[in-house]
């Protein structure tokens, strides 16, 4: 092996280390919302009902959220996550099943049994 490919592959091996298991995976990256959910990120806030905003972790909404027990991949097609959730006026929390789907350019589509689909929910930068 010549030693510019031993130092490409020690560079791609450190890059893939720093980078870490996240990276590897495909974990989404950033904050993904509707207008008023990626104002409110950008803000640092909200001040909506109509908040939604969609991370890697979970889903939250104005009065609600769902932390994922598994972080969110950016892969296409539907993720079913279990979920612990909560919502505002309500006592604990429940474990639910949210369906997560990544329609690529038409962005992604949160499904909690109970509601409504909540989306498309676009990149927030």
């Amino acid at each position: 092996m010549s030693l510019a490919r031993s130092a490409a592959l020690i560079s791609l091996v450190l890059a893939a280390v720093v980078a870490g298991p996240a990276a590897a995976s495909g974990v989404l990256a950033g904050s993904w919302g509707n207008d008023i959910g990626c104002a409110g990120v950008k803000a640092g806030y909200q001040d909506s009902d109509a908040y939604i905003v969609l991370t890697a972790e979970g889903i939250e909404t104005y009065g609600s959220g769902c932390r994922f027990a598994q972080q969110l991949t950016s892969v296409l097609g539907a993720q079913s996550l279990t979920s612990t959730c909560s919502a505002e006026g309500e006592a604990g929390t429940t474990i639910e099943t949210v369906v997560v789907t990544n329609k690529g350019e038409d962005g992604f589509f949160v499904t909690i049994p109970g509601l409504e689909e909540m989306g498309p929910l676009q990149s927030c930068s």
